[in-house]
């Protein structure tokens, strides 16, 4: 990391001297101040539209710039909270132009600009589609160090855990789980396969400028996976003026971050550079144990309920200004994760030693490379190219070939040197490009995108089956895994009046994979056969927006998805206990319908918003146990068409600064989500007519969250509700014919209290907080079914920390 430090900070200067701007002694001066406050903003943004220029003022509100090009500019002011301003000057040689702002309150950040949507730039009360969006300001609040966190307390979206003994984790989007929304890093959906099973603890905050989200159907602009919506990262631009910052954090179990960052551009603005690392620990946790009432849960069992783990990010964004022609841009972007986590017994640090029985050990090492090209085409045409690539490697180890081994060889060990570790590579490409034309009041977008994913598996494994003439037999399986995607996409940004927008929207993907898997010795009487999946799919979109005046919004968004049967986050979770999951050549993709329909209003002080969705899911796919005819080719598990389903709901929210101190805002969502028939593997029982509800949907949520900030001074006070949902629990080792050990579970609904207090002293802050105040536990715990998760399984957490930027 120092090496690669010092070599872009080395870089980033030889570029500086090199586009060193031209000497005009043309000079700016001015000061920005509030127009209610009548006092000095510090470091607002000073831009010189149409250049690649720019300053921030100091801490007292003060500016300046030196040597700008000759000729009529306009200047725009701009700071996070206020409305921005621009003013028109006319720079001269050896002269000096001062200038004076006065900013209104934005205090709700509604000139804020998003790109998710549309894929291209609007002001978020202005977009065809509703968006969201959690500002660098909220995920500071919320002690957010990653994304798992940042996503947290959002309506219509629940962030959950489902491994007990290595925290695997997803995001639900409205209902639908992580397979349906596509996570998009600027853009381009960089995160899929490996990374869909840990990626939202992997993913850092500390490069991050904001998370913009758009929910229903999104299939039409960013293609397969985007069934329920999607999540776009952005990272932060380059600072205007040479800033650093560093952080350290300490909580409860050696919940430590640490985190630096720096920022700068060269004087003539034509570089850019951002650099970041950030690292995460955290010591193994066991606050509970087994057990079917609260009592009982709480008695610790010596087994992990939050593994050990170390977390690395590092990264840099090399931003070169007219690189090539006026108004071009060119980004280069490097980025790595390297993450260890571990878990299991932990009494005598037992599960230090990765090949034990019980323990979890996984070792994640990603590397990213990315590239972004804009250009202006002529007057009013933009030209946008982004190229992305990934190698993701994991190592792993949990107890599964030592258990059957054990199982099937009278509880004796195998050899060490026969014992492996789970393996996985992934190699994935990802290429977007679009071109923007205004064509009088319409806007058009054409795009393409490419996607090509390589997969290798491997692992150690041991015939269980009974019935097997090869039944104890050890043997190495490996996996060669493959896709490619083709997309085309057309959009019309049809603005009719001021009042009316209307935006349809096509795209056409082509997807195919390959999947193949292959052992080291004859173990089966036939040899796993491949699967092809070939599909192709069209998905329109249309979208419309009318404001019958400038503070109401009403919006509609109707459009198809589909999600094509590979990379399930699932399974490549379940393949560190075995890889042998049947995927037919003839699973058919999942299709949608979405419709969402909203109502904002964007007051001065206050916002109120009401979102009605409505999704149905056609062939809905499901893990379930190999089928007879499957298991006799060598597979464990498949994947099948299980049922369509929908799920829909209703969310209101309200925001409003009842002082300019004082913030308010909170938020309620019904949920119903259902398959359209009871689920096969329930027929018969006394939990059929529960099995009907998709697992893991909570019929209501809900949130609270009060900041208030007098001077130098936050209170940050936040509440999570989660309302009753059903969730599965089945113990696969035991004949549990009465029903009362594989079962249906109702939960009930839960409170989460979480608490911050900061103070700032200039550049230096200080902060201390809670999360879980009210120390809440899941009343339900069962160490032989891992997924059995809906509740925190460890209790109150505290933490503490410092930050001091440098400007």
């Amino acid at each position: 990391m120092k090496k690669l430090t010092k070599t872009l900070a080395l870089f980033s200067l030889l570029a500086s001297l090199t586009f060193a701007a031209e000497k005009t002694d043309a000079m700016l001066f001015g000061e920005i101040k509030s127009v209610k406050s009548g006092e000095h903003i510090p470091f607002a943004d000073i831009l010189v539209k149409g250049t690649n220029l720019g300053t921030a003022a100091d801490a007292t509100g003060h500016f300046k710039l030196a040597h700008l090009p000759l000729g009529t500019f306009t200047i725009e002011a701009r700071a996070m909270g206020y409305k921005s301003q621009s003013k028109e000057v006319t720079f001269e040689k050896d002269k000096a132009v001062t200038l004076f702002y006065e900013l209104e309150d934005d205090i709700l950040d509604l000139e804020r600009v998003v790109v998710l949507s549309t894929r291209t730039k609007h002001f978020v009360k202005d977009t065809p589609v509703r968006t969201e969006v959690i500002s660098i300001r909220e995920i500071e609040n919320k002690n957010a160090s990653n994304l798992f966190e940042a996503l947290e307390n959002i309506p219509g979206i629940r962030v959950e855990q489902q491994c007990q003994y290595c925290n695997f984790s997803m995001v639900r989007m409205q209902g639908l789980g992580a397979e349906h929304t596509q996570v998009l890093i600027n853009g381009q959906p960089s995160y899929s396969g490996l990374a869909g099973v840990y990626g939202l603890q992997q993913i850092g905050t500390a490069d991050v400028d904001r998370i913009e989200i758009v929910k229903g159907a999104g299939s039409a602009l960013y293609g397969s996976s985007a069934v329920a919506g999607a999540i776009n990262i952005v990272t932060r631009d380059p600072s205007y003026i040479p800033t650093s910052k560093i952080g350290v954090q300490f909580g409860s179990y050696n919940t430590n971050v640490f985190v630096i960052s720096s920022s700068m551009r060269s004087e003539s603005g034509k570089v850019g550079l951002n650099i970041f690392a950030q690292q995460v620990t955290g010591d193994a946790i066991d606050e509970t144990g087994e057990g079917t009432t609260l009592e009982t849960v709480k008695i610790p069992d010596g087994i992990s309920d939050r593994v050990a783990s170390n977390l690395a990010n590092a990264g840099f964004n090399l931003f070169l200004f007219n690189p090539f022609t006026s108004g071009d841009k060119l980004v280069f972007r490097g980025k790595m994760i390297n993450e260890k986590r571990e878990g299991g017994t932990v009494n005598d640090d037992y599960y230090r030693n990765p090949l034990t029985d019980g323990t979890e050990n996984i070792r994640t090492d990603r590397y990213e490379t990315g590239l972004d090209y804009s250009r202006p085409i002529g007057s009013d045409a933009e030209l946008n190219i982004s190229l992305a690539y990934t190698r993701h490697k994991r190592v792993a180890t949990n107890d599964s070939y030592l258990g059957d081994y054990m199982a099937t060889h009278n509880d004796s060990v195998p050899d060490l040197r026969e014992m492996r570790p789970y393996l996985a590579s992934e190699n994935a490409i990802t290429g977007t490009a679009t071109f923007m034309k205004p064509l009088g009041k319409h806007n058009l977008l054409v795009g393409t995108q490419v996607y090509f994913n390589n997969l290798n598996e491997s692992g150690m494994y041991v015939v269980v089956d009974e019935e097997s003439a090869w039944l104890g037999s050890s043997y190495r399986s490996t996996s060669d895994k493959s896709a490619r995607e083709f997309g085309f996409f057309v959009q019309d940004e049809f603005i009719f009046n001021p009042m009316l927008s209307i935006v349809p929207g096509i795209r056409f993907d082509q997807h195919q994979s390959r999947e193949e898997y292959f052992a080291n010795k004859k173990v089966f009487n036939t040899n796993f056969p491949a699967t092809d999946f070939s599909e192709s799919s069209v998905n329109p979109r249309l979208a419309l927006k009318l404001s019958p005046t400038d503070k109401i919004a009403l919006r509609v968004n109707i459009g198809t998805g589909f999600r094509a049967p590979y990379g399930f986050s699932e399974d490549l979770h379940l393949c560190s206990g075995s890889p042998r999951v049947w995927k037919s050549s003839e699973l058919n993709p999942e299709r949608s319908l979405s419709a969402n329909f909203s109502a904002d209003y964007y007051g001065v002080k206050s916002t109120f918003s009401v979102n009605v969705f409505h999704t149905e899911l056609k062939d809905k796919i499901g893990f379930t146990d190999a089928d007879k005819s499957v298991a006799a080719l060598g597979y464990d598990y498949q994947w099948k068409n299980i049922d369509d389903a929908f799920v829909q709901g209703i969310e209101l929210s309200a925001n409003t600064f009842l002082t300019t101190d004082l913030e308010l805002g909170a938020d309620f969502t019904f949920n119903q989500g259902e398959y359209r028939h009871i689920r096969e593997d329930w027929e018969g029982s006394a939990y059929e007519a529960d099995s009907k509800y998709i697992s893991r949907f909570p019929m209501s949520t809900g949130n609270i969250q009060a900041d208030y900030s007098p001077g130098s001074w936050l209170f940050s006070l936040s509440g999570n509700l989660q309302g009753s949902m059903y969730i599965d629990y089945v113990n696969e080792d035991i004949d549990d014919t009465a029903g009362d050990l594989t079962k249906i579970k109702k939960t009930d609904p839960f409170i989460l209290i979480n608490g911050k207090i900061s103070k700032e002293f200039g550049p230096l802050q200080l902060y201390a907080g809670v999360d879980n105040m009210l120390d809440l536990i899941q009343d339900e715990k069962h160490l032989d079914d891992a997924a059995f998760m809906y509740a925190p399984v460890f209790g109150r957490m505290f933490y503490s920390g410092l930050s001091y930027e440098i400007k």
